[in-house]
This record gives C-alpha cells, structure tokens and sequence, in this order.
C-alpha cells in the first residue's frame, strides 16, 4: 500500500509543483487584475482634439481615432478578454469532463452517442458555429462567452473519455472496484487525480484559443459592443488607418500574439513536466 501511494504521488507530483502552478496561475490572475490600475487615461474618454495623436509622454502609444488612449484601451483589453478566456476554458472544462467521464465510466450505448455528437459537432468549423451561436444570441459578451463554450467542450469530452478508458483498465481501479466502490467515487477519487495532467495542458493551450476566437469574432462585429476596449475591436475600428497609422493596429495585434504565445509556452512547460513524471513513474 507504501507502494502504491509513493508511485502516484510520482505520478501526480509532489505538493510542491502543484503549489508552484497555483502560485503562477494566482499571479498571473492578480496581473491581469491591476493592469488597468496603471492605465494612464479613461479608455472611454472620447476626445476629438486629441484623435490620431502621436506617441508622447503623456500618451505612450498615442491616440486612436476618437482620440482615447490607446495604451489604456490595450491595459483595459488585457483584463476583459483574458477573464473572458478563462470563462470558456473553465465551463468548457466542466462540461466537457462530466460528459467525457460518464462516457467513459458507463460505456456501451451511452458512450458511443455522447462520442458520435462530439465528432457531429467537430466536423464543422468551429468559428463558423460561433460565428452562427454569436449572430443569434446578438452582441454582448456573454453571448460570446456561450457561443465559444458551446463549440469547445468537444475537445475535453473527448480526451476525459480516453483517458478515463485507459485508467479504469489499471490496477488500482479494479482494485477499487473489488472493494465495492460506486463508479462516481472512482472517477472523482481514483481516475480524474491521475488524468489532471492532460487537462491542464489541454486548458493552457485553450486559453490561447478562446483569447484568438474571441479577437476574432469581435473583429468581424460579432463579439463585444462598439467602443468596448477589446483588442479584436481594437484591431477592426483602427483597419482603415492601417497604411497612414499602422501602429493603432500592431499595437492590438502584436499584444495578441505575444499574449498567446505566453500561454502555448506555459501549456509546453505543462506537457512537458507530465510526460517527464510519467516516464519516470514507468521506469
């Protein structure tokens, strides 16, 4: 039983990893919180005498068309589309693994039509699909929010079903159920401890995927309302001003880039410590 405990605990990892990841995670949270604290002007002030102003002391990345500060609109976005993110990562998350697991857990029928919709719904694009969800329930960033949470919990469902399948083959498991455990203690106790390493990486790399859905459809009208600092609609109310201004939209799109490689790192980093623990633990 000694035994058992230390090569999971290998497995999973020591406390203190998990407390370097919540510490990171925590950090970055209060980050994004008190970025607008530094913003140096309202990023809804509307100031026309000031529109198309240069970078100066004053205003560090200048002025877009309306005159607001664009380095306060960018301060403002970051807060807005990286909670925004972290809404589909987690509902998605949640409601991707319930039904991952249960297929998984109960199998047979029920497994093979929770599957066949997953994969009905990958078949689409699916921007299309949130494109389509985003139209109907109008603008708005909770309309946002449940377009893209609709589209991608297919991708949990889909790795918690396969990782659920493998784990209940194992030792342990049939142990457990030797003992007379009911299946959902099993899944909650047993199985979902040893498979948190895949969605952690999973829900880094989906963050920077909600971050580039979310630009996106604000770019194309279907996301937040007009004058919301969001760096999608900041990239899209400065197009036209793109060849005499290119800064107003490198400014939005360099953040987005560097914002979402920050996360691909972070999900590497993640992918990279499971598999190291991993192996060792089969060696």
């Amino acid at each position: 039983m000694q035994k058992m405990s230390f090569t999971r605990g290998k497995l999973l990892g020591t406390s203190d990893h998990w407390r370097g990841y919540a510490t990171f995670m925590i950090a970055v949270i209060l980050a994004v919180l008190i970025l607008p604290l530094f913003a140096p002007h309202d990023p809804h002030t509307v100031q026309f005498l000031y529109r198309l102003k240069p970078p100066s002391f004053d205003y560090p990345l200048g002025t877009d068309a309306m005159g607001r500060c664009v380095l306060s609109r960018l301060l403002y976005g970051a807060r807005l589309t990286t909670a925004s993110a972290m809404a589909v990562v987690v509902c998605a998350s949640l409601i991707g693994s319930l039904i991952g697991a249960i297929a998984g857990m109960v199998g047979g029928v029920l497994d093979r039509a929770m599957m066949r919709l997953c994969e009905g719904m990958s078949v689409f694009p699916a921007l299309a699909i949130c494109m389509i969800i985003a139209g109907t329930l109008g603008l708005g960033l909770k309309a946002v929010i449940i377009a893209l949470m609709c589209v991608h919990w297919t991708d949990y469902a889909r790795v918690v079903r396969n990782a659920v399948i493998v784990e209940r083959s194992k030792p342990y498991v049939m142990a457990a159920v030797a003992l007379g455990a009911r299946r959902h203690r099993i899944a909650v106790r047993h199985i979902l401890p040893n498979i948190i390493g895949p969605l952690l990486t999973l829900s880094a790399y989906s963050m920077s995927w909600a971050i580039l859905a979310f630009a996106g459809l604000s770019f194309l009208g279907l996301g937040v309302e007009p004058g919301t600092p969001e760096w999608g609609l900041m990239i899209a109310e400065s197009r036209n001003y793109l060849r005499d201004y290119p800064r107003l939209v490198l400014a939005p799109g360099l953040t987005i880039a560097a914002f979402v490689v920050a996360v691909n790192l972070l999900g590497d980093m993640l992918g990279d410590r499971f598999r190291v623990r991993q192996i060792n633990y089969l060696h």
